[in-house]
């Protein structure tokens, strides 16, 4: 259910993750915006929706679970969810982390739902930090396309800020 979850929700737009709550679930995760500055009332002009979640922000998603905790027809999953990131200027991909919960009940049908998510963006502890970090430089240049220079950008960095 939990790799569901962050399969559906890393696409742009989300594949539906409502699919996954039970009847009466609750959601406090980042989920989606309309850009204030876009948002005229009219739904004409009123500009896209935004996945805020980070596993569709990322460069590269990845995420753990820490701990994981079944009784009877209720579960409870923490989840620390890792995204990487590559910035063009100092060379260098950096990460960003999220803590996330989890509840699942297990439906009449035996199939487990999301019966309440929620997840917060916070600092990463420096137990959590992912050493190394990994080199997503070809990566961010290869999505990138014909709008970035690498050559270019790996002079400004040597030059410094």
């Amino acid at each position: 259910m939990i790799a569901e979850w962050y399969k559906r929700v890393s696409q742009q737009p989300a594949d539906r993750p409502y699919a996954l709550f039970a009847p009466g679930s609750i959601d406090g995760g980042p989920g989606y915006a309309v850009p204030a500055d876009l948002n005229s009332g009219s739904a004409v002009i009123r500009g896209p929706w935004i996945n805020h979640e980070l596993a569709a922000q990322a460069l590269v998603f990845a995420y753990d679970i820490d701990e994981l905790v079944i009784a009877g027809t209720l579960a409870k999953a923490e989840i620390w969810e890792r995204g990487y990131f590559y910035a063009s200027r100092p060379q260098s991909t950096y990460e960003r982390g999220a803590s996330a919960m989890f509840v699942f009940e297990k439906q009449p049908s035996g199939e487990w739902k999301i019966l309440a998510h929620e997840a917060t963006s916070q600092g990463l502890p420096p137990y959590k930090i992912t050493d190394p970090m990994p080199d997503l430089r070809a990566l961010y240049y290869q999505r990138c396309g014909l709008a970035c220079d690498p050559e270019k950008d790996a002079a400004e960095a040597k030059k410094g800020w």
